[in-house]
């Protein structure tokens, strides 16, 4: 029989193999294979197999330790990693729902109503009377059940999505829905092929925020894979800074998974606005939310009397508040995308320590969805909400007869914008003439409805056509040319003092993209890439067409 005894250390986990008198040394790892997973070759080499990860090519196992270095030498193996020990970042010990603004948001009627919220941790108690789970599954192995076996998950779930009733206490987001996936068990502890296993879950599923209260001192390349996976399927990822029993000095950075790019690595504070002393922080730190002495929905025994409610602190409790404001602006802004919503979490949080982002506090304290501004009113496309974030921009242009809807009524603010119909916002935007007429391209023809304006805008010099003399009139025009063209039209100069990494300076678009972006026209993504090459949608045309026309439309950043 083998065994593994798992020592915990300042909340850093290490696995210590403890090998019984007469017993093979053994280790859990994750084999990622160069194709298809061989399941002739795990059968032959490991004591045991856990999960099986065919879309990702990989298996987690258990192995004799003598077997590694053999089994890189296989062809067809690509690496081998440890399938570490991942733990729940909690000690156990409600001004935080106060802290982040969340009555506001309620008064407002930011819910999280429709969102649905996975929450990757020891499970939810089904049962509890301030909670309502949605569905969930087990990864724990000789656990069927996704209730809770320690009460880490529960406490959890409740900042996040405790109902809006008469009894105990209110989550941040408490109309979404909440789904347990449990992956840790009632110590605590999981592998990592059991997150891994958790989020391809929540993929499948189609949630829209997952939420990880875990930590783990390294990382997984597998684990890297599958959250870059998850993110590129527009999924809101959060996961705790991570916790230490001492007082941290010189952090490095956050533990993982809140490490990685494609998550919002989150810290804590306390009731002063102050990094709470337990706290990992680093430059992958980006923002804070109350984690010191927050009550919340409990499942277990304290003290030898089972608890519906208890107060906890670490980052573990943080992370969840993200997670349900996060909950509040998919709502609110139901068509922008994760990294969008990245960005107008970053722009809204309350900046703390050194002024801007720093590695203390982020980008600083989480902050739910503004009010929209302005008088109230109602969009005149049925498919867009009065809340949409470029609902006000599309109205703008609707009411200068700058932009009209589809035959049906509708607007469609997801689809691209085709160049031929980004001509003729920009002409009618510049009262350049419209009537049809003669253009220079093949593809052109007089009775195209955008032919007098691609005339109109190639007399002008705003636009041009293709070597083979056509213009691809039905073709979606890229960010970089919309960039272009407003540079033309509006003479927008580019300072420079911020750059896109993906922008480079030998492209023909290089000046044009930094122009809007030093007029206030787009701020890119929050990695830092304007991504030149992608198609426009037709909301995100209206919103850069309207701050072109309109400054009260644009950002306004401090310098």
């Amino acid at each position: 029989m083998k065994r593994i005894i798992y020592v915990s250390l300042f909340l850093l986990l290490l696995i210590v193999p403890f090998q019984v008198e007469g017993e093979e040394l053994t280790e859990r790892v994750i084999i990622t294979f160069e194709g298809e997973v061989d399941e002739a070759l795990l059968k032959e080499h490991t004591t045991e197999i856990h999960h099986i990860f065919d879309e990702l090519s990989a298996a987690s196992v258990t192995i004799p330790s003598q077997k590694k270095e053999e089994l890189l030498e296989k062809q067809n193996v690509l690496r081998l990693d440890p399938d570490s020990v991942v733990k729940t970042s909690s000690q156990i010990s409600d001004w935080g729902y106060v802290k982040v603004n969340a009555p506001l948001s309620k008064k407002w009627g930011w819910t999280g109503e429709g969102i649905k919220v996975g929450v990757i941790d020891t499970g939810i108690r089904t049962n509890h009377p301030d909670l309502k789970v949605a569905g969930g599954v087990s990864f724990v192995e000789g656990s069927d059940s996704y209730s809770d076996d320690m009460g880490h998950g529960t406490h959890v779930a409740g900042i996040i999505g405790a109902q809006d009733n008469s009894i105990g206490v209110v989550g941040v987001a408490p109309e979404a829905d909440i789904y347990a996936i449990k992956a840790l068990d009632s110590k605590g502890e999981g592998n990592i092929s059991d997150i891994i296993a958790a989020i391809d879950w929540a993929m499948e599923r189609k949630m829209d925020i997952i939420n990880l209260s875990v930590t783990s001192p390294q990382g997984s390349y597998l684990l890297s894979q599958t959250l870059q996976k998850a993110y590129n399927q527009d999924i809101i990822i959060v996961a705790a800074s991570g916790n230490s029993l001492t007082p941290l000095t010189g952090s490095q950075d956050v533990l993982f998974p809140a490490r990685y790019p494609t998550v919002i690595g989150v810290g804590s504070i306390n009731r002063n606005n102050q990094k709470s002393s337990f706290a990992y922080y680093g430059e992958s730190l980006e923002l804070v939310a109350p984690g010191e002495k927050i009550l919340s929905t409990y499942s277990g025994y304290i003290d030898g009397v089972y608890k519906d409610y208890t107060y906890a602190d670490g980052t573990s409790m943080a992370s969840p508040f993200v997670a349900g404001i996060a909950a509040l602006y998919k709502q609110a802004y139901p068509e922008f995308t994760n990294a969008q919503i990245r960005t107008l979490m970053q722009q809204s949080a309350v900046d703390l320590g050194i002024k801007g982002k720093d590695n203390s506090y982020g980008y600083g304290l989480v902050q739910p969805p503004f009010e929209v501004k302005g008088e109230a009113f109602v969009s005149s496309f049925p498919d867009i909400k009065n809340s949409a974030w470029y609902a006000k921009e599309i109205e703008f242009l609707y009411e200068n007869d700058i932009i009209t809807g589809y035959p049906d009524g509708s607007f469609v603010p997801q689809n691209p914008v085709t160049r031929a119909e980004a001509v003729t916002m920009i002409g009618k935007a510049m009262d350049l003439p419209g009537e049809l007429s003669k253009t220079v391209f093949s593809d052109v023809p007089e009775n195209n409805f955008a032919s007098g304006y691609i005339k109109s805008a190639t007399d002008a010099k705003l636009v041009g056509g293709f070597p083979d003399d056509t213009f691809k009139p039905k073709s979606p025009i890229t960010r970089a040319d919309v960039a272009v063209i407003l540079k033309r039209a509006y003479g927008y100069q580019a300072d420079y003092s911020k750059l896109f990494t993906d922008v480079m300076s030998e492209k023909y678009y290089f000046e044009s993209v930094h122009s809007i972006l030093t007029a206030g026209i787009t701020n890119g993504y929050p990695d830092g890439t304007f991504k030149p090459a992608e198609s426009i949608s037709r909301a995100e045309f209206a919103v850069f067409l309207a701050r072109a026309l309109d400054e009260s439309y644009r950002i306004i950043e401090e310098k």
